[in-house]
């Protein structure tokens, strides 16, 4: 069982899933999207880019799942809250990865705020645990996250993140921190009909990952999207439904090699009244 585990964990590296505190796109639209994510403003910056959650309406929330490769032992949730008030946003993310023999839990708690009508910015800090079974025990460590938005007109939307930007060690032997990463990116959005998603990650370690996507609508609810990323290389794509309050975002990976990865995400708004009223009048 020991060596199942330590081959498991080694084909999540090698595939690219999350683990060892690695970041992860959350939200089945991000996911059909190439995964790019960090442009995007949704009740899912909580996990992508911070910042976005300060162009949040009232009450967010939203839960996850993807299932890696169609198998149950490298299944992801996730869960996020985000709240926008007088005094800014705030958010609350938790995510859960693995299974009895190896698994990963992580909570989060941002807040973010507008400098003007077209800058934001937002900090978080995560508690992550690591646990593996067969008398390996577990781990749980602090680290920090932070980003920014710039929109410099109803088209262009730009983000950067930094994820672990303060040395945090997981392991003594070997010596292992939490991976240091850098993500840029940007959208543009055509006439509300269609949007384009390119973003770049790198690390300390690893070479720079591509990440681009495009959503098309089709209907007044109905979304169409598209898209691939490198890192390693996979193309993905989805639909979505815009169903008042609700959303309901429908996503699949294709690796290559390893195969499907379905997603699934369900999001519930409830914006303010004043914002509604705008809305509306629009």
């Amino acid at each position: 069982m020991k060596w199942f585990c330590i081959g498991l964990i080694a084909l999540m590296h090698t595939s690219g899933a999350y683990c060892s505190g690695d970041g992860f796109c959350v939200g089945g639209r991000s996911a059909a999207l190439g995964k790019a994510s960090v442009a995007s403003a949704d009740v899912w910056s909580g996990f992508n880019n911070q910042a976005g959650v300060a162009w949040s309406e009232g009450f967010q929330t939203g839960i996850f799942v993807e299932n890696r490769f169609l198998m149950k032992e490298i299944c992801f949730e996730g869960l996020g809250i985000s709240w926008s008030g007088r005094p800014g946003a705030f958010g609350l993310s938790l995510t859960y990865y693995g299974f009895t023999l190896f698994n990963e839990f992580k909570a989060g708690i941002s807040y973010s705020r507008k400098f003007g009508k077209r800058f934001s910015a937002g900090v978080q800090i995560n508690y992550l645990r690591i646990q593996i079974a067969e008398g390996y025990g577990s781990r749980g460590v602090i680290s920090c996250e932070a980003g920014i938005m710039y929109r410099p007109d109803q088209h262009w939307t730009i983000g950067m993140q930094v994820c672990n930007p303060i040395p945090i060690k997981l392991t003594d032997q070997p010596d292992e921190i939490l991976p240091i990463r850098f993500r840029f990116g940007a959208g543009y959005a055509l006439s509300g009909k269609a949007l384009i998603l390119l973003e770049a990650e790198k690390d300390l370690l690893n070479p720079m990952m591509l990440r681009t996507g495009v959503e098309i609508r089709l209907a007044r609810s109905v979304y169409g999207r598209i898209g691939m990323h490198t890192g390693p290389f996979a193309i993905t794509g989805g639909i979505g439904l815009s169903l008042g309050r609700m959303g309901l975002n429908i996503a699949t990976e294709y690796h290559m090699t390893l195969g499907f990865s379905p997603a699934i995400s369900i999001e519930y708004s409830i914006m303010k009244q004043r914002e509604a009223t705008k809305k509306r009048l629009k």
